[in-house]
């Protein structure tokens, strides 16, 4: 089999891995990399891209999430493409004037994301969990000074997500405002199933965008729903993360690791940012708990913070999630919350209760190697694509 990978120039995460499940399989591949400004029109990249992809006799394209511009060359070129994404939603404009292309095999996380696709027609997009290399993992070990560096009680890795929520309601009448903050109030009680933007109805979403006109007759700017479901969802998430570090910080050592700094969190150790391959790792291995908060749009997937964290032998203390009760034994592989006030007293217990602890993690750790190895999700990609035995 022979591959041609674009690759976003600023980096993904999970490319490392992939290509070296590729390098294991004895898959032969070139990586092109290149950053759109737009990634729906670019005449010089698809200009360039369609060079490389007449420059050898590919059997598909493969890609780290999903580019439109990508999957307009080889629906020119008649080549396969395949994408497999971490970011839930996909984050692209307008993607349903591409994903349909007869070419495009698509890939997410997220079972329900999938199904949401599938049931428009788009039959072309597929579920499929992230992986884990926890040979990689494995191989990381940490010296006596940076076990006690990266040590803590409650480790957390992430942003804080500063939305535009805030925005957007001051701009609304009082009846949207009123309507919108109680989605806002009723969603945060609930994990594992996303209904808010079930309740932005098209009224809502006309009435709001018919008052931005009248308060700036000029204005071109459109509210669409899902700009507005990802802002509620942001400020759900905001509002978890922010809440819950700060109540366990009151009791114990947490570490907090991300590029910003946020000053409405209190008591917790600002670490900065960790480099994904060679940092992140080994604050999961040293930190005795370590917390997955998800954004509260990704309605049944597992992150690729929960792989890494397993996968790294790290102890995890996760938000419920469908797909994450359907692979793993509460308490006995991962341990879950369905509550703010559940997780604190669960991230107490477990601080305080080493043995156990170990032994969850050790059992998650094995369980997600057994499901998830890289070599076993792309062989699955490559088979439900028809590249199976190329």
């Amino acid at each position: 089999m022979k591959l041609l990978i674009f690759e976003w120039a600023a980096g993904t995460y999970t490319y490392n891995d992939i290509v070296s499940s590729f390098d294991r399989k004895g898959i032969s591949y070139r990586t092109v990399s290149y950053q759109f400004d737009d990634k729906n029109e670019d005449e010089f990249f698809e200009w360039r891209f369609l060079q490389v992809l007449e420059e050898d006799d590919y059997d598909a394209v493969f890609s780290v999430n999903y580019f439109p511009l990508v999957a307009k060359c080889c629906h020119k070129k008649g080549i396969r493409y395949i994408s497999w994404s971490y970011d839930n939603p996909l984050d692209v404009l307008d993607i349903e004037k591409t994903l349909g292309l007869p070419v495009n095999h698509v890939f997410v996380f997220d079972r329900i994301q999938a199904e949401g696709y599938r049931s428009k027609g788009f039959t072309n997009v597929h579920h499929m969990p992230l992986g884990v290399n926890c040979s990689r993992l494995d191989s990381i070990k940490l010296t006596g000074k940076e076990r006690e560096m990266y040590s803590s009680d409650i480790s957390f890795v992430g942003k804080m997500y500063d939305s535009m929520y805030g925005q957007y309601v001051s701009l609304m009448d009082d009846y949207c405002k009123g309507y919108v903050e109680a989605i806002v109030s009723s969603q945060s009680k609930i994990y594992g199933y996303w209904f808010a933007e079930e309740m932005l109805t098209d009224d809502i979403i006309n009435r709001i965008n018919h008052h931005f006109k009248e308060l700036e007759p000029s204005t071109e700017f459109v509210l669409p729903k899902e700009a507005l479901s990802y802002a509620i969802a942001a400020q759900i998430t905001r509002n978890d993360r922010l809440i819950l570090l700060n109540l366990l910080a009151k009791r114990m050592k947490v570490n907090v690791y991300s590029w910003e700094k946020c000053e409405q969190l209190r008591n917790v150790n600002y670490m900065g940012s960790c480099d994904y391959y060679t940092q992140m790792p080994k604050v999961f291995k040293a930190s005795a708990v370590n917390l997955n908060i998800t954004l509260k749009i990704l309605q049944s997937g597992i992150p690729l913070r929960v792989m890494d964290i397993l996968g790294s032998g790290g102890f995890l203390l996760s938000n419920f999630q469908p797909e994450i009760a359907e692979h793993f034994v509460d308490g006995q592989d991962v341990v879950m919350y369905g509550s703010i006030e559940e997780a604190y007293e669960k991230a107490q217990y477990y601080v305080s209760n080493d043995e156990l602890r170990k032994k969850i993690a050790l059992s998650g750790h094995e369980k997600v190697n057994e499901l998830f190895s890289y070599d076993k999700q792309l062989g699955c990609i490559f088979r439900i694509s028809g590249l199976a035995g190329s």
